[in-house]
């Protein structure tokens, strides 16, 4: 049988690669011979996020986040001198790769890439086309005909897979290997004459239930600092209308979909019994999506792993019941969840009705008191620089993140970033839904970004309030973790 060699390019996780456990189970399962390469069992050192900071993280943040007009000029350049450095294709991975072709020659080559990792696929593309070894590519990000029409010209990319390939990696595996993968498959694209891509994205997966289960037999358990094993209850949001938000257009994330709460409890005792763990991640965007879900597991999570604990995002909803009143919450601190996780995003309710977050201020006030209140480690996204954000936005901000600084173990301050196919790329392009201050908002598809300037954020007073929040959030983010969560931090 065939043998698949399917290099992990993701070498940041603390916890096994989701994505490539469920591309592994099927192909073991129709007798492909399958080699995981993971960069961290070569010794890439896994990257950790919001561990409590000293003052170079703050340094490093006050430059990210930098708006004066000096700083806006440069800042374009530093990111993209920024990405590239941390983009460099990691030397120990590359030789790894070459000496895996060389001492079992794969017949096909799987890489699941983020639009980050171009140099590194490029790297391995062009070494495998030396060695007439297909290679086909699939990410998260590949849902964007623009996108894929930058990256299919890369020398030795035999196709490009634009969906979830999880129940059909096997035939496009077979038919990539006997060169006649069909562009008329959905989801699959191939070169044309003229180095541009002709397929279409394949609908997505409907019956999550037939998932198979992760095999995470060939990661590294040995070098992540703490056995937690990843696990989705569902894909994709079931709010889904944030203007910013590009996880609702990548490969999985387009459209909820749920699988059944026994389903998900069948996996969970799997994946205790394999890999000797109680402690789990649970990757969705949001797990409140589907309450029935969410409450079986709170009420089952115990029973299925006693002594075990969890973490999780959720979507605060200012709207109805979405499952995260105090009495829920206790109870689910009690079944074991430690950390929760939810998009803030800002305080100011003019912004959050632009940003289309469908919640109020009132509703997060109280939120991240319950959850609090009910023993668990509260962490927040936010954001900073949102188009049309004015001073008074950020007062507003500063004062709630100054009011509610014993509620917050971590807080993640993100800038803005214009994201092609995202709801704000559309209220762009209309000149009647246009927001006044972005200027040259230049389109970028091979990294499905954009380069941008809001002329608001160079102003003295909005740059005053912005350096006051990030002061707040360096101490917030400097303390220790609450009880508990030290387990699980560096993570989400």
């Amino acid at each position: 049988m065939s043998r698949v060699l399917i290099v992990d390019l993701n070498n940041f996780a603390r916890y096994p690669t989701l994505a490539i456990a469920y591309l592994v189970t099927p192909l073991r399962a129709a007798g492909f011979t399958v080699d995981v390469l993971s960069p961290l069992n070569i010794g890439a050192p896994p990257a950790t996020h919001e561990k409590a900071e000293n003052w170079q993280e703050h340094l490093l943040r006050r430059v990210n986040h930098a708006t004066h007009p000096v700083m806006q000029s440069l800042h374009e350049h530093l990111r993209k001198a920024h990405e590239r450095w941390q983009a460099r294709p990691h030397k120990p991975t590359l030789s790894a790769v070459e000496q895996q072709l060389k001492e079992t020659r794969p017949d096909i080559i799987l890489l699941s890439a983020y639009l980050n990792h171009y140099p590194a696929v490029r790297a391995i593309a062009a070494r495998a086309k030396a060695m007439n070894i297909p290679v086909l590519l699939g990410g998260p990000a590949f849902t964007s005909q623009q996108t894929i029409d930058e990256w299919i010209d890369l020398k030795g990319v035999s196709a490009i897979f634009a969906g979830e390939a999880d129940t059909v990696i096997c035939d496009l595996v077979a038919d990539t290997i006997a060169g006649t993968a069909p562009a008329a498959r959905a989801g699959l694209f191939v070169r044309t004459a003229d180095n541009k891509a002709t397929g279409t994205v394949a609908a997505p997966l409907q019956d999550l239930d037939t998932l198979p289960v992760p095999d995470f037999s060939d990661f590294p358990w040995q070098a992540y600092p703490h056995r937690i094993i990843p696990i989705l209850t569902g894909r994709g949001c079931g709010w889904g209308v944030c203007t910013f938000c590009s996880d609702v257009i990548t490969a999985n994330g387009r459209g909820f979909r749920s699988r059944s709460l026994d389903n998900v409890l069948t996996e969970m005792r799997h994946q205790i019994e394999r890999y000797d763990s109680k402690d789990f991640i649970f990757l969705d965007l949001k797990l409140n999506s589907d309450l029935a879900v969410w409450y079986r597991l709170i009420e089952n999570f115990q029973r299925i792993a006693p002594g075990g604990r969890w973490i999780a995002t959720v979507h605060v909803d200012g709207k109805g019941e979405n499952g995260l009143d105090y009495e829920t919450l206790k109870r689910a601190a009690d079944s074991g969840l430690t950390r929760i996780s939810f998009g803030m995003e800002t305080a100011s309710p003019s912004l959050i009705k632009r940003m289309a977050k469908g919640t109020r201020v009132e509703r997060n006030q109280q939120f991240i008191e319950d959850a609090w209140r009910a023993g668990l480690s509260v962490r927040c996204s936010m954001m900073l620089g949102y188009p049309g954000e004015t001073e008074d936005d950020l007062v507003l901000t500063r004062d709630f993140l100054d009011h509610n600084r014993q509620h917050f173990d971590r807080i993640r301050p993100a800038r803005f970033k214009a994201i092609p196919g995202t709801p704000f790329e559309t209220h762009f392009n209309k000149p009647s839904t246009r927001v006044p201050g972005v200027a040259t908002i230049q389109w970028d598809h091979r990294y499905a970004r954009a380069a941008y300037r809001y002329t608001t954020a160079a102003e003295t007073g909005y740059r005053q309030v912005k350096r006051e929040i990030l002061q707040i959030i360096h101490q917030i983010n400097r303390e220790p973790l609450r009880d508990g969560a030290v387990q699980f931090d560096g993570l989400m």
